[in-house]
């Protein structure tokens, strides 16, 4: 399947160009092989836009011991994702360039509006906003980036400037285009870069969180050979429109798409320039907050699991971090639900700022002796449910099976064990190794108590193309409820029953899992735990 996304026009850009013409392939360079006829059948999975249907996702039935979730509904779940994207759509129409739902932003006040109402209307108690300074945010004012190929103008649908950058002159700065291939050394080798933009392809790996021009350090790279500005090409595949820094200096983004189309005219010989025109601030005063409520637990309960999901995300953000939102109110509904008389201990939910340019957690584990103190589990709900994509040459088709994820368990054998089943009740698919830490929003306090998480980083991550059509409805379903299922496990153990254990208390634990995949098959997994 070839992606087709909608071509956003922002009235800074450049207008409208004669666009480049794609490359040829196989099939159109031999003309004498006819076309197959198409299939009648078309493409029965895919909605018009050429997006997987969210009824066509694969789904597990409910098992008769988990009827207790069946009101942790994956339609309720998806309309909270959709109000959530509704937040970021708003301040895109106001004018805001880079929009979305960005720390000390109206999209980032209107999430923390979005979280409180619901915190409120569903019974929490002590609903309150934790401010926070934040440190200067980078924000466009104005932009403009047009391309010339053998003189003649390029129109790049998913050009957008580097973050951070300072303004340009009125005018602009233009530069001759260099290709660099991946920007490793050797490809700087016989290469005059002094004075011009260098185009460097960028692999994900699988996403921006790790990439080869971050793990490679080529925009360093690129500056120390004297190039004047570094253009980042994105991917392998598509053409995603990403904004992603070039270390504070000049530079730009494009897709694999417009990226080639930029790389093949300079494989002809001709000549490519680029014009960056750029106003921009580093805004200093900004605030932002975290909202937090707690669902009170039975009389005389002193203890509480902790909940946290980031509100910050750049553009529609609905799997970075709509998703965890969406799940976060779907737990608050489901256990608001549960009489208190039945909830062992307090669940305390946080919607946090943020972590994209605002403080994360940091502030639980800077204050982990009083803010902590009760906590007797965190969980992240970080990028929680995402399509799960197969590579088809330059294409990332999207499947009808839900990604599985990296994950993370700081905590007992019992914790791990409780985790591991409800992931298998609701066939959440995670790797086969655990992460060596928690990424995201969790990882500043993810072993100052016991805690968990798990989380997706795919290609769409942080580009424009993280919309709604990418988090299918099953993917909510089973992450909520293998969630309220682990809840439900630890609340039946004492606080010391799920604290990791530590050398000196116990060198080595023996043990091992069972975990049930059909009628007549139990596969088993030993582990050694130091």
């Amino acid at each position: 399947m070839k992606l087709r996304f909608a071509t956003v026009v922002l009235l800074t850009v450049a207008p409208v160009f004669i666009a480049a013409p794609e490359a040829q392939n196989p099939a159109q360079a031999r003309p004498s092989e006819a076309r197959p006829e198409p299939n009648p059948l078309g493409q029965p999975l895919l909605d018009a836009n050429g997006f997987v249907r969210d009824d066509a996702m694969l789904r597990s039935p409910l098992l008769a011991a988990d009827a207790r979730y069946t009101a942790i509904e994956g339609r309720r779940l998806r309309q909270l994702l959709m109000e959530v994207d509704a937040i970021s759509l708003k301040d895109k129409a106001s004018g805001n360039l880079f929009w979305g739902r960005n720390v000390g932003t109206a999209g980032h006040e209107a999430t923390q509006t979005w979280v409180e109402g619901h915190f409120k209307t569903l019974g929490l108690q002590n609903v309150h906003r934790l401010p926070f300074d934040l440190a200067p945010q980078w924000t466009p004012n104005a932009w403009q980036l047009t391309f010339t190929g053998g003189g003649k103008p390029i129109a790049l649908k998913s050009a957008r400037p580097a973050t951070r950058t300072a303004s340009t002159p009125p005018g602009g700065t233009e530069w001759d285009l260099v290709w660099v291939g991946t920007g490793t050394a050797a490809d700087f080798v016989g290469r005059d870069v002094k004075g011009k933009a260098v185009l460097i392809q960028d692999i994900p790996l699988p996403g921006d969180i790790r990439h080869t021009a971050d793990i490679d350090g080529v925009v360093d790279r690129a500056f120390e050979r004297g190039a004047a500005a570094v253009g980042l090409m994105f991917g392998v595949s598509d053409n995603f429109a990403i904004w992603q820094p070039t270390a504070g200096r000049p530079g730009f983004n494009v897709g694999f798409q417009d990226g080639k189309v930029l790389r093949d005219l300079l494989g002809q010989g001709q000549s490519v320039k680029v014009r960056l025109t750029l106003t921009s601030e580093m805004r200093s005063g900004l605030k932002t907050a975290s909202v937090i409520g707690t669902l009170p637990g039975a009389a005389g309960a002193t203890e509480d699991i902790t909940i946290l999901a980031h509100m910050d995300g750049y553009f529609q953000a609905a799997l970075d971090n709509g998703s965890g939102l969406a799940v976060m109110i779907g737990l608050v509904e489901h256990f608001a639900r549960v009489p208190q008389a039945q909830r062992r201990r307090h669940i305390r939910f946080v919607g946090s700022a943020g972590h994209h340019g605002g403080p994360g957690a940091r502030w639980f584990h800077d204050n982990k002796d009083t803010a902590l103190a009760s906590t007797v589990l965190a969980i992240n709900l970080e990028h929680v449910a995402v399509v799960r994509t197969k590579y088809w040459g330059n294409e990332l088709r999207m499947t009808t099976a839900v990604s599985p994820m990296r994950w993370w368990v700081w905590g007992s054998k019992d914790l791990l064990d409780i985790s591991l089943r409800a992931f298998q009740s609701f066939n959440v698919g995670i790797t086969a190794d655990m992460d060596p830490g928690a990424s995201g929003e969790m990882g500043s306090m993810a072993r100052d108590v016991p805690a968990m998480q798990v989380i997706t980083s795919p290609e769409i991550k942080h580009t424009e193309q993280d919309t709604p059509e990418w988090v299918p409805t099953s993917g909510l379903e089973q992450i909520a409820r293998a969630y309220a299922k682990i809840i439900d496990g630890v609340n039946t153990l004492d606080r010391s029953r799920l604290q990791p254990r530590t050398a000196a208390a116990n060198a080595v634990v023996l043990g091992s899992w069972s975990f049930g995949v059909g009628p007549s098959l139990v596969l088993t997994a030993f582990f050694i735990a130091v």
